[in-house]
C-alpha cells in the first residue's frame, strides 16, 4: 500500500510533463470569436466520467467522476469567474481513493476546449493518509467534443504539482459517460 501514492505521483508526474501546459487563449480586450455567445463570456458545463488507464498504475480500471460548472463573464479573467467542481475517485474494489470539491478561481475557453482551475474547500483521500486537500489547487480539462464523448485532463497540487490560474494540460483520456458543454 505504501507503493500506491508513489505510483499515483509518478503517473501524474509524468502525465503533466508529457502533456505540456497549455494557457486558454484570450482576447485582452474580453470579445468573443466571431459566431460565439455574448461578448467575453464563458461556460463549462457538465458531469462525466472516465475509467483509468494502464497509464495509471494501480489505478487501472478505477472509475473518476467529474462535475463541473463555471462560467466567467470576461473569458480567462479570475475575477469574474464563479462556479464549482467535484471529483470522486473509488477504486475497483470499492474502496474510496478520493472525493473533494471546491470553488473555480479561473475559466478560459478556447473553441470547444476550456481549462477550469480552482481551490480544494472539502474532501477527503482515505488512500492517500495524510495528504492535505483542503486549501490546494487543481486544473481540469475540457474537450468537447460533442455526441462522440469528451475528453478530459488534469493536474492536482495536492500532489506537489504546479497548478497556475488558467493553466492546466492537455485532454489526454476520453470520457465513458456523461457530458460536457463548452460555450466561450
Amino acid at each position: 500500500m505504501n507503493r500506491r501514492p508513489a505510483v499515483t505521483a509518478a503517473a501524474l508526474c509524468l502525465l503533466a510533463t508529457v502533456a505540456a501546459a497549455v494557457p486558454a487563449a484570450a482576447d485582452p480586450t474580453g470579445a468573443a470569436p466571431a459566431g460565439r455567445g455574448a461578448a467575453g463570456t464563458a461556460r463549462l458545463h457538465g458531469t462525466g466520467g472516465t475509467v483509468l488507464t494502464a497509464a495509471f498504475g494501480d489505478f487501472a480500471g478505477d472509475p473518476v467522476r467529474f462535475e463541473l460548472d463555471a462560467r466567467a463573464d470576461v473569458n480567462t479573467d479570475p475575477r469574474t469567474t464563479r462556479g464549482h467542481f467535484h471529483v470522486r475517485h473509488v477504486h475497483t474494489d470499492g474502496r474510496l481513493v478520493a472525493d473533494f470539491e471546491g470553488d473555480v478561481t479561473c475559466l478560459g475557453v478556447g473553441g470547444r476546449e476550456a481549462i477550469a482551475t480552482g481551490v480544494i474547500t472539502k474532501g477527503d483521500a482515505p488512500w492517500f493518509p495524510g495528504l492535505t486537500l483542503v486549501g490546494q489547487k487543481v486544473a481540469v480539462s475540457v474537450e468537447d467534443d460533442g455526441p462522440r464523448g469528451d475528453r478530459l485532463g488534469w493536474v492536482w497540487g495536492a500532489f506537489g504539482l504546479p497548478v497556475a490560474d488558467c493553466q492546466g494540460t492537455v485532454p489526454f483520456i476520453r470520457t465513458t459517460g456523461g457530458d460536457f458543454t463548452v460555450r466561450g
